[in-house]
């Protein structure tokens, strides 16, 4: 078994692996002691999938059969006692759109899928989810208003400011104050395997984010790119305290082992799921 397999907190202490029904997940251990809260950063193991999907796949367009997709599912609402067709997830296209549902929600709209790259609730008993395989996964909890969020941040996502966007929709639309927000930022493709090239660095242009994201790369016109650390900034710039940031230190494409990394596995590989629900 991998060492980040058992049940141990990270370095710094702020992130537990556990286990639920044969569910290995990732848990943030401030919003753990949230009375109310249930949360998991799944990794790619407990679930049905099979061959490069194995197993735990929540991604619908990677070849995976629907059989194992709604077994995938039912493992984790049982895993996790969630009420009806949770966990509710978008149709992600590597925007900066972000949706507010309530209890009223019924799922697809009237053309098609939901294409936005985060939710937002007030809502209780809606776990709101979404799903990476490199991307930076962000729940957001707001005890004080009632109120959280689970953010998709890709390059792109990030370059156009969607978690500071998530900030603002607490406080514009539920009046949360700053230093209420807790946001756990989940695992994502590091630096170590991150490099890009100029389109993706001049996509940062005139974004305080870029001068604290970018590293020098191996090759001309090649740079690294830290999207945790660009997400980090983003949000301690909308006013959250950075002792409110919690950020763990695992790269998906260094822990292939443990989670689904798309750059790591040449784009052939399966999507984990990130969720937070009010109770």
């Amino acid at each position: 078994m991998s060492e980040n397999r058992n049940h141990r907190y990270d370095s710094d202490g702020a992130f537990a692996f556990a286990r639920r029904g044969g569910i290995q997940y990732l848990e943030c251990r401030a919003l753990k002691e949230c009375a109310g809260i249930t949360h998991a950063f799944c990794t790619r193991w407990g679930g049905t999938s099979e061959g490069k999907l194995a197993d735990l796949n929540f991604g619908i367009h990677v070849g995976d059969t629907e059989e194992h997709l709604t077994g995938n599912r039912q493992r984790l609402r049982s895993a996790f006692d969630l009420p009806g067709d949770n966990p509710v997830t978008v149709a992600q296209v590597h925007g900066d759109r972000i949706m507010v549902i309530d209890e009223t929600f019924r799922g697809e709209g009237a053309s098609g899928p939901l294409e936005y790259d985060g939710i937002i609730t007030a809502g209780r008993g809606i776990a709101v989810g979404i799903k990476t395989a490199d991307c930076v996964p962000l729940l957001f909890a707001d005890l004080e208003r009632g109120v959280v969020g689970a953010i998709h941040a890709g390059w792109r996502g990030t370059s156009l400011g969607i978690a500071a966007k998530a900030v603002d929709i607490f406080i514009r639309s539920f009046s949360s104050a700053p230093e209420d927000i807790l946001v756990a930022i989940g695992p994502a493709i590091g630096r170590c395997c991150y490099e890009v090239d100029a389109p993706v660095f001049h996509g940062f242009d005139h974004t305080d984010a870029q001068r604290h994201a970018f590293a020098p790369g191996k090759g001309k016109d090649k740079w690294t790119l830290d999207l945790i650390a660009a997400n980090r900034f983003q949000l301690q710039e909308t006013g959250i305290p950075p002792h409110n940031i919690f950020a763990v230190d695992i790269c998906t494409s260094c822990r292939r082992d443990t989670f689904f990394s798309h750059r790591g596995e040449g784009g052939n590989t399966g999507r984990q799921l990130s969720f937070i629900m009010l109770q």
